[in-house]
Parts: C-alpha cells; sequence; structure tokens
C-alpha cells in the first residue's frame, strides 16, 4: 500500500515525519501537522491539489519538496 509522507526539516533537522496512507487521504488534511499545512500553504500551494496528485495513482516519489533557506526550514512531500 502507498503512502503520502510529509516530512519538515529545520535548521538541517529532520524534525517531524507523516506516512499517511493512501487509503485515508480524504480526511488527510485534517491529519497533517498544522505546521506542515501552514508552510506548504503559505508557498500558495493547494494542499487538497496534492492530495488529488497522490490518490490519483499517476504520481510517485516526490512530488514537493521546498526549501525556505532564509529560515533553513524544509518540506518534502513525496509517494511511496
Amino acid at each position: 500500500m502507498s503512502n503520502l509522507v510529509i516530512e519538515v526539516f529545520a535548521n538541517s533537522v529532520h524534525e517531524t515525519t507523516v506516512k499517511i496512507p493512501l487509503l485515508v487521504l480524504q480526511i488527510a488534511s485534517k491529519l497533517m501537522p498544522r505546521q506542515a499545512i501552514a508552510a506548504i500553504e503559505a508557498k500558495g500551494l493547494n494542499v487538497q491539489e496534492i492530495i488529488n496528485a497522490a490518490k490519483s495513482g499517476e504520481v510517485s516519489g516526490n512530488i514537493l519538496d521546498i526549501t525556505d533557506h532564509k529560515d533553513d526550514a524544509r518540506i518534502v512531500i513525496s509517494v511511496v
């Protein structure tokens, strides 16, 4: 079974990993850490669109990799 994986890094330290089975992606936005959602949406990305892409089955591997050099923060979203 595939998972949507969200990894949050701050100051080059891997702080959080969230793995969500694709079967529960309908409620994934409610399960994701607020920090991850806020960081993604602050970059102008729609969390629901990411969920839809992952559920489609047409996407695998890293689908989003955001690096904020100013704050030394990074978020990686992948389907594995």
